[in-house]
């Protein structure tokens, strides 16, 4: 009884040797990225223009083409103007710029390799059924020209397995991606201060005259004129009373005298002339 308990404790240590061994040959996939970059291609853009209006973040500048374009400007990014770093929000209208973008633009391939091992359960022409370490059967379909690693060969390919050998093999994945970094330099002139206004001149006022009363305190008075002489004509005396013969009567008798003379010169000529 004790011979075949121990038989049996024999073989059950035997097949867990082997078991040991067989999951040592057959390791957990180790898996390694690589990213593999290709011939990078540079780009430049050169932009010019003049700020017509800044509001937050938001930036409209005229283009030197004459079209209008609006830019989102982070905080971060800096303009060199006359010589000074300022943010967007330093900007004023007029201010002129000129930006030089450069942009790289690189391929990039994401190799993706993994090695495993297995134990080739079935295979059949170009398929192939494993046990990988955790007991799991897998199917593939494998390649003509695919190389797998049998008892250090590496240039087994599916036609040269066989049931029970244990293999090992390599998983490779490429991912192509473009990585694109841009940089941007932006430099500029502020516009120039305002023109001062032109100063007129001006024609001083004359002083305000003085009050009157201040004028004759200012002057002395003038000197008083002498009279005139007064020159002293002989008339002659006059007559104390007319006499009587500067009466109008005497003339009104010399006009009838004259009257009657000429009436009776008249009759006369009238006679002789048989009127």
């Amino acid at each position: 009884m004790t011979t075949k308990v121990n038989s049996i404790l024999t073989a059950l240590t035997a097949a867990a040797a082997m078991a040991v061994s067989a999951a040592a040959q057959q390791q957990m996939p180790q898996t390694t990225k690589q990213a593999i970059k290709g011939s990078a291609t540079i780009t430049t853009e050169h932009l010019q223009g003049t700020v017509e209006y800044v509001e937050g973040n938001t930036l409209v500048v005229r283009m030197a083409e004459g079209g209008i374009r609006e830019f989102s400007v982070p905080d971060s990014r800096k303009f060199l103007i006359d010589g000074r770093e300022l943010t967007v929000h330093e900007l004023k209208p007029g201010t002129k710029l000129s930006a030089m973008t450069t942009t790289t633009t690189t391929p990039i391939t994401d190799r993706t390799t993994t090695v495993g091992t297995g134990k080739v359960w079935w295979v059949a022409g170009k398929t192939v059924i494993l046990t990988l370490p955790n007991g799991e059967n897998r199917q593939y379909t494998v390649k003509d020209d695919y190389k797998f690693t049998v008892d250090g060969n590496k240039n087994a390919t599916v036609f040269d397995l066989k049931k029970g050998m244990t293999i090992s093999a390599e998983k490779i994945v490429e991912e192509p991606r473009t990585e694109i970094a841009v940089n941007t330099v932006v430099s500029g002139q502020a516009p120039p201060p305002p023109a001062p206004k032109p100063v007129v001149a001006q024609t001083p006022r004359p002083a305000p005259a003085p009050a009157p009363t201040e004028i004759a305190q200012a002057r002395p008075a003038p000197a008083p004129e002498p009279a005139p002489v007064q020159v002293a004509q002989a008339v002659p005396d006059a007559p104390a009373q007319l006499p009587n013969s500067g009466s109008k009567f005497p003339l009104v008798g010399l006009v009838g005298l004259f009257l009657m003379t000429a009436g009776l010169g008249l009759c006369r000529v009238g006679r002789r002339e048989g009127i």
